[in-house]
């Protein structure tokens, strides 16, 4: 088990670095050429019409490695109210094998279908977006990991910048945990599980811009459930059970499912990260998290590539 860990933060990091120095260079570049505000995003994802993302999330920890690509496509009605469609697909590498000859395996899933509604506006010097996400499950577990209801996920974000300053509020309310790829927060990046049952979510934190599109940022974080709550863990591939570790309430590391009060989805820690500006459409997120309920540590990467320009492109051109 040691040597697969071993050998699983070897590959993460050797990712890691081929990854920021792909990017780095060129983000270096535009910098210097970009003197819009950190915290402004492009014109074309505000600007009524077609709008296009592909998104990849991972989060590393000792347990096992869970990464995500999601494909979104949406269009924006006016500069303050947009939609858009997704569909993710996860890749896991978990402890537990069925295979003798490794102490690993790797599961890929895809995940559920989803619906995004977004506000964007700014009043009295804050900047409030707001997102309203649903889920569709897809029955079939062979394939398609979801807990067999709808998701419903209400994100609201605030923020206020005073110079390279920027201050922020995240505030959310969902019927379970639900992956967010519209301002996504290191904390929720390659969650082990997928939760059922009403939680609420607080973040508050904030951020500095250096090099004009650069940033540094740190926050603290709490899940508070109320209720019954159910669990699906994405450690454990559906339809296997092991005799994993349940220490510190690790519950998706022991089953597929679990079903407990209030205590078993809750959780707090806080977050560092890094995000560097854009480059040929591309940004890159580095991120720490500590969790405290669980007593784990995570590195995350998010990479987006933003594609509403060239699909506006190919689409003005038919």
């Amino acid at each position: 088990m040691l040597n697969g860990v071993t050998k699983e933060k070897t590959e993460v990091r050797s990712c890691l670095a081929v990854v920021l120095a792909a990017l780095l260079g060129p983000g270096l570049a535009a910098a210097q050429g970009n003197s819009a505000p950190a915290s402004s995003p492009p014109a074309n994802e505000l600007s009524p019409g077609v709008t296009a993302f592909e998104q990849v999330q991972g989060s590393s920890t000792s347990l096992g490695m869970v990464s995500s690509e999601a494909t979104d496509l949406g269009y924006n009605l006016t500069p303050h109210f947009g939609g858009d469609i997704g569909l993710p697909v996860f890749f896991v590498r978990s402890p537990f094998s069925l295979v003798t000859n490794h102490d690993w395996r790797w599961t890929t899933l895809f995940g559920d279908p989803y619906l995004d509604l977004r506000y964007v506006t700014e009043r009295a010097g804050l900047r409030i977006t707001s997102v309203l996400t649903g889920t569709i499950p897809v029955e079939s577990p062979e394939r398609i990991f979801n807990t067999g209801r709808f998701g419903v996920d209400w994100y609201n974000h605030v923020d206020h910048s005073w110079g390279r300053f920027t201050p922020f509020l995240n505030l959310g309310a969902a019927n379970g945990t639900v992956d967010r790829y519209v301002m996504p927060r290191p904390y929720a990046i390659g969650r082990p599980y997928r939760s059922l049952g009403f939680i609420s979510d607080f973040e508050g934190g904030l951020q500095y811009r250096f090099w004009r599109t650069y940033k540094i940022g740190a926050s603290a974080y709490a899940l508070v459930p109320g209720g019954r709550q159910k669990a699906f863990s994405r450690l454990v591939a559906p339809g296997t059970s092991v005799a994993g570790d349940n220490n510190r309430n690790r519950f998706f590391y022991s089953a597929f499912e679990t079903a407990g009060s209030s205590r078993l989805t809750r959780d707090n820690g806080y977050s560092a990260w890094l995000e560097l500006g854009r480059a040929e459409g591309a940004s890159l997120q580095l991120g720490y998290t500590r969790s405290m309920h669980f007593a784990t540590d995570s590195a995350t990467v998010t990479l987006n590539f933003n594609l509403t320009a060239l699909v506006r492109t190919l689409t003005a051109t038919r």
